[in-house]
């Protein structure tokens, strides 16, 4: 059998174990990525050089900042003072909360970022009868998911597009920190819009006369309870913080001047500053590392590399442009990409879904002469997109502690899902030429 079919079989049975979810995600990536190797379909060598790569030192790293931030109460300062702005207005509430969280969670752990998040907001409904837990929570629950895709670090799925893209083009053909903010940023401001003028009367019309409608839940555990704020240390961490996002913006600059200096590096000298300066012990500072997800996403690029050196991912090239024929446009090809993935990401993790569509997509466009950088960029911000199903990601799953129902997630997020496959279809074309 030849690598190429070898590597679509094990690709195949990888897609079926993901979708099963029976299995810890990291233990098929694991799996698949051994069988690469073990059938040749791989070297050892290209199928595990990403666990000592810079983008799996970012992500630990950028986990660890984000700890700090929370253990010095730096994000519930931030979050009370900008909510308190609302004055008790449900809308403005909403609304407020929603923009807040969305600009958060492109910097910061999404997951981190919603739980402050519906501490906050547990304490504001406490306080104001007149704010409900349901018509707050789910809104903020889609702006910790759509906000992480406005920045190369704001979640994992940038990241693992960007190892496949790199991994299949070369460095230069990476991603910036700040490439996904026109596209994502406008899909946010619909966000705030939306859930303020549609969301409001929607939700209200969808759940507003159940039982738990009025329903406070009582934050238990770490998970959803933020340290009262460190005036000692806040300030450090002020200053950490700013100095790490300016060293993102201009990460190229800096590089002129210290070659060795990436992504990787910068975070990885904030996380250490973090735990120098006290604002996270190192005990607090490795266990807040998800290890389980930086296993996971190493493998999955591995399994990528496996399709493409062995040449599967031109096979299941051929078969996809077969679908479309040799001549179909790239807008048309790129739109119902989108889509696709838009689709996907509603059941599987985004992460995911790229790792999985993406080796494709880029054996197409080059084949066809598309531009493989603009379909990168619009299938990565597509990933982000999970919001319709409680399925989608364990950041919006988190809204089950409002006792949402499954059908109130398609019924509320659905038009805004909506919108941002069109924006994405509009936006990223006129930035980056799709057709080469």
């Amino acid at each position: 059998m030849s690598p190429a079919v070898m590597s679509l079989i094990i690709f195949a049975v990888c897609v079926v174990l993901f979708i099963w979810n029976k299995l810890p995600q990291a233990l098929v990536a694991l799996l698949g990525l051994s069988a690469m190797v073990l059938t040749g379909t791989v070297t050892f060598a290209d199928g595990f050089k990403n666990y000592g790569g810079y983008i799996i030192v970012l992500i630990c790293s950028m986990m660890v900042v984000g700890e700090a931030s929370f253990e010095t109460g730096l994000a519930k300062l931030i979050g009370t003072k900008v909510l308190n702005l609302a004055r008790g207005n449900e809308r403005v509430v909403i609304m407020l909360a929603t923009a807040l969280t969305a600009v958060c969670s492109a910097f910061l752990s999404n997951i981190a970022t919603f739980a402050i998040m519906i501490a906050i907001l547990t304490g504001i409904c406490a306080g104001n009868k007149n704010i409900k837990f349901m018509n707050v929570v789910l809104p903020v629950g889609m702006a910790a998911v759509i906000g992480g895709a406005a920045t190369l670090v704001g979640s994992t799925p940038q990241l693992t597009a960007q190892g496949i893209l790199q991994e299949t083009f070369g460095e230069d053909m990476g991603f910036s920190f700040t490439t996904f903010l026109i596209p994502t940023g406008i899909i946010i401001l619909l966000l705030v819009l939306y859930v303020g003028f549609i969301g409001y009367p929607l939700g209200k019309k969808i759940w507003g006369k159940r039982d738990e409608y009025n329903d406070i839940p009582v934050a238990e555990g770490e998970d959803v309870n933020a340290p009262a704020p460190n005036q000692k240390k806040m300030p450090i961490m002020i200053v950490i913080f700013v100095l790490t996002i300016l060293g993102f913006i201009f990460s190229d600059q800096l590089k002129k001047l210290i070659p060795n200096c990436n992504l990787g590096m910068i975070s990885l000298v904030s996380a250490i500053l973090c735990v120098l300066t006290g604002c996270i012990s190192h005990k607090k500072a490795i266990k807040s590392i998800n290890w389980n997800l930086g296993i996971w996403f190493c493998a999955c690029l591995g399994i990528a590399a496996g399709l493409d050196n062995s040449g599967g991912g031109e096979l299941l090239a051929n078969w996809f442009i077969s679908l479309f024929g040799e001549n179909v446009s790239p807008l048309v090809l790129y739109i119902a990409l989108v889509v696709l993935v838009t689709v996907l990401t509603q059941f599987l993790s985004n992460s995911t879904v790229l790792a999985i569509v993406l080796p494709v997509v880029f054996s197409v466009t080059g084949r066809l002469g598309f531009n493989s950088y603009a379909f990168a960029v619009g299938l990565t911000i597509s990933g982000a997109m999970a919001v319709a199903t409680p399925l989608a990601n364990s950041t919006i799953a988190m809204s089950m502690v409002a006792k949402y129902r499954f059908s109130d997630f398609v019924k509320y997020a659905g038009p805004i899902t909506l919108m941002a496959i069109i924006v994405l279809s509009i936006v990223v074309p006129l930035l980056y030429p799709i057709a080469g």
